[in-house]
């Protein structure tokens, strides 16, 4: 239990403490005061000078107590037991009953018993609308819990008859002590709520304290991810230059080596072509090792570029493995009818053919917000004709972005050639002019 709420139960405890001294007071003085009518015989003048018999003083002293003991075991087990919302209300009716019993059975002469109970409802319903309606409830009996308002309608004497069967000064006296008690419970009452609203000013600015914190490091965050993004977008943008570089210093090795082997060897062969047919014819073979060395060093090159798929894959196996990949995380279903027998071309054939159906998914994805995208590959003597085509938004005036760039740079690399067609959905027609070779047979 931390401070401020033990600030709250030793409150609660002293408010308990203080209404049982009252009680005890109260139940005290009609006892005594009715022994000392019947040692007296004073009886016969005690009831001719009172409206109503009084009921049996130990009868009610007892009721009074176990009414008052019931409901601090009521308020003290309440926070330890468990209850359905119903068993709340009924909980919290019970509460008011018993209030009402004392209250009663001590002839309305004390009313600060709805002070304990008020203090423990404050602290104990949660919903604003239940606690509201019983401090409202309770509010409306502390008013009208007065001997002169309720003693017309209910037959009762009051305190002050016991009274005055003492001297003025004697009953003054014990009048004051009860009226001082009371005060005494008042003001722990006031500490009480004092308190109670303390905690829960510091308990809100606390909380706001706590949601400006996290607004903030939502703000940072929000920070950082840009910083990231920026971050990432340079990375790549890094990568790419480092890439263009590996990819220009090997060209420019292996293929300005080739070049320059093969136009030295040329011009050997032109000088001594007129002199000699066989030294010649050996130049040429020599110039013809060079030529096919600097190919293979150029297709390593170029493979080191290759999609991760296509190392792994077959050609149309990384194509329905992309297309698998892309339906298992969108919502488009991806057709691909290929009336081409086998589709293995060379490396480089292959690496374009796969980068332009991706960048055609993409396009259509992301752009054209498709939901059903056909591939079709066709051939027609040394032609490839790729058509990818969608259902998407399409448009009326095709404008080339990067991605459309890339596509026409890549099939400029083969010699191809390609066309859109934005009027219903968008539709990619690429033809590719194929080394038919040993890779196909």
């Amino acid at each position: 239990m931390d401070r401020k709420n033990k600030n709250l139960y030793y409150l609660k405890v002293f408010m308990s403490s203080v209404n049982f001294i009252i009680l005890v007071f109260l139940s005290a003085i009609v006892l005594k005061t009715t022994v000392n009518i019947k040692d007296q015989s004073m009886a016969r003048n005690f009831l001719e000078n009172i409206p109503h018999i009084p009921r049996e003083p130990v009868q009610s002293t007892i009721i009074v107590f176990i009414a008052f003991f019931s409901l601090l075991v009521i308020i003290e087990a309440r926070k330890k037991i468990y209850t359905k919302h119903w068993l709340s209300v009924l909980v919290y009716l019970l509460e008011i009953f018993l209030c009402l019993t004392i209250i009663q059975y001590v002839y309305i002469s004390y009313n600060g018993i709805i002070l304990l109970v008020i203090a423990d409802i404050v602290t104990s319903i949660k919903e604003k609308y239940n606690r509201l309606t019983f401090l409202v409830v309770m509010s409306v009996i502390y008013i009208f819990a007065d001997y002169n308002l309720v003693s017309g309608q209910i037959p009762m004497i009051s305190l002050q008859e016991y009274l005055d069967i003492y001297p003025s000064g004697i009953s003054t006296f014990l009048m004051g002590i009860k009226n001082v008690l009371a005060a005494v419970n008042i003001i722990a009452f006031v500490m009480y709520m004092i308190i109670l609203m303390q905690n829960q000013m510091k308990e809100n600015a606390r909380i706001e304290l706590l949601n400006l914190q996290l607004r903030t490091a939502n703000e940072k965050l929000k920070d950082m991810n840009a910083q990231l993004k920026d971050y990432a977008v340079m990375q790549e943008k890094m990568g790419e230059a480092k890439e263009r570089n590996r990819v220009a210093r090997e060209i420019h090795d292996t293929l300005g080596h080739t070049m320059t082997g093969l136009s030295a060897g040329i011009d050997a062969c032109i000088a001594m072509i007129d002199h000699s047919v066989e030294q010649t014819k050996k130049q040429l073979s020599v110039i013809s090792e060079v030529a096919r060395q600097g190919i293979k060093d150029i297709r390593r090159s170029v493979n080191k570029l290759r999609p991760d798929a296509l190392e792994h894959l077959t050609l149309e196996d990384a194509l329905f493995k992309m297309i698998q990949d892309t339906m298992a995380v969108s919502n488009v279903n991806i057709s691909l009818i290929s009336s081409v027998e086998k589709l293995k071309f060379n490396s480089d054939e292959e690496d374009i053919i796969y980068r332009v159906v991706q960048e055609g998914i993409t396009n259509a994805v992301r752009h054209g917000a498709a939901t059903k995208i056909s591939i079709y590959i066709t051939k027609k003597e040394k032609w490839l004709t790729l058509l990818i085509q969608d259902n998407g938004k399409g448009c009326e005036k095709i404008e080339t972005g990067f991605g459309l760039i890339h596509i026409e740079e890549r099939i400029g690399l083969l010699h191809g050639t390609v066309a859109y067609d934005g009027s219903d959905g968008f539709t990619i027609t690429a033809k590719i002019p194929i080394r038919w070779g040993e890779n196909y047979d």
